[in-house]
């Protein structure tokens, strides 16, 4: 064999063995990665719906408490038409099969800050069944970040509406425009407001020195006893007209006082009625016009005689002395 040939046979062994080495090191990762994702291992499938899913996408991990134990292989709308959910099939490692029971709850979540979206499994009950193959697993709906973006736009907006608002009252404010400008502005305020605290201190002093008409109403204990004593009585009045005791009282308690009263009262109706009716010596004096003018005419002639008789009264007295 001569040295050409002997040099290309070295150079092809190096490129075998560069080969091999290449193949083992794909094998090897090859193999790491489906160690690590599983892709060797049992799976089964869960369903989730959910509302919306906020750019969660196929190849997205599951997480059960946080360790990954599957892959989401599907992502799309429901099969029926009036359902409205996004149906979420979940590829799960069939070892952690036991973990996930009736009660867990699957919801999505984020990873980094890059946004990239997983599916995270809540661990169930002991006490609950194991979800079997092709079950429904119970979905817990993201919060909408473009709803919450767009209140929190509005609530911007009528923050910076409030804002402006303020600004407008404190302009006016500050060229005393308005009461509250005049308030602040004024010193006429300031001098009256000084007065009226002087004035305040003036007549604190004078009832702590007992001076002054409010001071001796505030200090005098005679009008304190006498309500005093008017609440008392107050009191023993309303006691006497509870137990019925005294005229008023038997008034407001006593039946029998009020049926009395209503007969008397009735009795009364009657003979206001007869005199309007005309009977009677009252009625025909009330109401017989004949009556009243001759009554009048005697009067008359009454007091005539009578005014007579004072100015002449020999005329009707006579005396004889024998």
């Amino acid at each position: 064999m001569n040295t050409r040939q002997a040099e290309q046979r070295k150079h092809e062994v190096k490129v075998g063995l560069t080969i091999l080495i290449a193949l083992m090191i794909v094998i090897f990762t090859i193999m790491s990665i489906s160690q690590q994702r599983g892709l060797f291992r049992d799976k089964y499938q869960l369903i989730v719906y959910l509302s919306h899913v906020n750019g969660l996408q196929t190849g997205a991990p599951v997480r059960l408490a946080g360790v990954r134990i599957g892959t989401v292989v599907n992502v799309g709308f429901s099969d029926q038409t009036e359902n409205k959910s996004i149906r979420v099939v979940l590829e799960v490692d069939k070892a952690t099969q036991e973990r996930i029971r009736a009660d867990s709850e699957a919801h999505i979540g984020t990873l980094g800050l890059l946004g990239d979206k997983y599916i995270g499994v809540t661990m169930g009950s002991l006490d609950q069944p194991v979800l079997k193959h092709g079950e429904k697993l119970k979905g817990s709906d993201p919060i909408d970040i473009e709803k919450l973006i767009d209140d929190g736009m509005l609530i911007f907006g009528a923050l910076k509406k409030t804002v402006d608002s303020i600004n407008e009252i404190t302009k006016s404010i500050n060229n005393s425009k308005g009461t509250l400008g005049l308030l602040v502005n004024d010193p006429r305020v300031y001098f009256e407001i000084d007065k009226l605290l002087l004035l305040l201190e003036e007549i604190s002093n004078q009832m702590a020195t007992g001076e002054g008409t409010v001071a001796k109403i505030m200090m005098d204990p005679s009008l304190y006893n006498n309500l005093n004593s008017f609440a008392k009585s107050a009191m023993a009045l309303s006691d006497s007209l509870r137990i019925g005791k005294g005229t008023a009282g038997q008034l407001v308690r006593d039946p029998k006082v009020f049926l009395e009263f209503s007969q008397a009262v009735a009795e009364l109706n009657k003979v206001m009625h007869k005199m309007e009716q005309g009977e009677g010596t009252l009625g025909q004096m009330i109401t017989n016009k004949e009556l009243y003018n001759k009554l009048l005419k005697v009067t008359a002639e009454m007091d005539s005689l009578i005014q007579d008789i004072e100015d002449r009264p020999q005329r009707y007295l006579k005396l004889e002395l024998f």
